[in-house]
């Protein structure tokens, strides 16, 4: 399974942009970001919020003049002569550029001689990460992947599953601030308040269209999809990772809906089932409300038998269309594992229930009556 965080360890890199800085360090500080580099003249006289980390680039030893010896900083430099002219107050890092086998071990030395190691890779490949990565785990000090675009910071928060400690984007424009926000949002862990709603009819519809959603990911017993025929809420569908007696597990998959079913995605969104392409996110939900991002690698749709399931949710109703078979699954309101097809009136599920009133898969506030 992803190993998905809570934060996103992204630093914004605004050492370049002079004075300009300080309305680009505004924007930053409304993003996900956890941490700034800045220059030596850059350093606001106010600390920064305790959740975004400052750290300072220093490229020689006149900047050094510029920083307050006493004020606890993170200074990064490029020379290595320079580590032992900084104060104890400060964070000691080191800036390595890896171009070739000699530098890509200069970094792994420097691991256990400095606080934060920020290393930039000539390379597209991701090995030389790997290595340092590995290394990284019998010391403290803390790896920085420079990245150069919002795609690079995806992949790399992937190498070795769990990336490195953080990673360093250069950000020229607010537009930048705004679409780096924007990126990771949807690659951020949630939470999904669960309620239990009571069955009230399930009956066989006859024959439609559902589609499975086969993500490019493995699914846990506990884990499944938000799947509902109105924007009022649905039912938490399990993932096919539960015994079948005539075919292999498929533990990416779920079995998700009739085609016209919304399905749950990151940031409070939803999709209509056909309307998910590879690539696109969903939201991975467990039964105790921690929800997860995955890639959709495909929707697999195919004519098949339907059944309805209608709940009620207070005084609201909300149904999900799944197909008519003993091997899908939900889970009841105890997150026990339930086929379909034994589903009955005065049962209660999982679910999730929200405001009606969707527009292209966003909540909005409109009157809006779906039955």
């Amino acid at each position: 399974m992803s190993d998905a965080r809570s934060t996103v360890p992204l630093w914004c890199d605004l050492s370049h942009l002079g004075e300009a800085a300080h309305d680009r360090l505004t924007h930053v500080l409304q993003t996900p970001a956890e941490g700034v580099l800045l220059s030596s003249g850059q350093v606001p006289e106010t600390p920064l919020p305790d959740r975004v980390r400052t750290a300072v680039l220093v490229r020689d030893a006149a900047e050094l003049e510029k920083l307050d010896p006493k004020r606890p900083l993170t200074v990064i430099v490029h020379d290595a002569a320079l580590l032992g002219r900084l104060p104890a107050a400060w964070r000691r890092g080191l800036w390595i550029e890896v171009d070739d086998g000699e530098s890509m071990h200069a970094a792994v030395a420097a691991l256990g001689q400095v606080d934060v190691l920020v290393v930039s890779f000539s390379d597209e490949t991701n090995i030389p990460l790997e290595l340092v990565i590995a290394e990284a785990q019998h010391h403290t000090t803390t790896v920085i992947k420079r990245v150069r675009s919002i795609g690079d910071a995806l992949v790399t928060r992937g190498v070795l599953q769990h990336g490195p400690e953080a990673m360093l984007l250069r950000v020229d424009t607010p537009a930048d601030v705004a679409a780096l926000g924007n990126a990771f949002a949807a690659f951020a862990t949630e939470r999904v308040d669960l309620v239990a709603a009571e069955v009230t009819q399930v009956r066989s519809i006859g024959m439609g269209v559902r589609g499975c959603v086969d993500t490019a990911d493995l699914l846990a017993p506990d884990e499944g999809m938000l799947v509902g025929s109105t924007s009022s809420g649905g039912l938490l569908v399990c993932a096919e990772v539960h015994y079948l007696p005539y075919m292999n597990l498929r533990p990416f998959r779920v079995n998700a809906g009739a085609a016209h079913s919304y399905v749950w995605a990151p940031g409070g969104r939803t999709a209509y089932i056909t309307d998910l392409a590879a690539g696109e996110p969903v939201l991975v939900v467990n039964t105790s409300g921690g929800a997860r991002p995955a890639v959709v690698g495909r929707i697999k749709s195919e004519i098949r038998p339907l059944r309805l399931i209608e709940c009620r949710v207070g005084d609201a109703f909300i149904n999900t269309i799944v197909q008519d078979d003993w091997h899908v699954r939900l889970f009841d309101a105890d997150g026990k594992v339930r086929n379909s097809t034994t589903i009955l009136p005065g049962d209660r599920m999982m679910a999730v229930a929200a405001k009606p009133g969707r527009h292209v898969g966003i909540a909005v506030s409109e009157t809006i009556v779906e039955v």
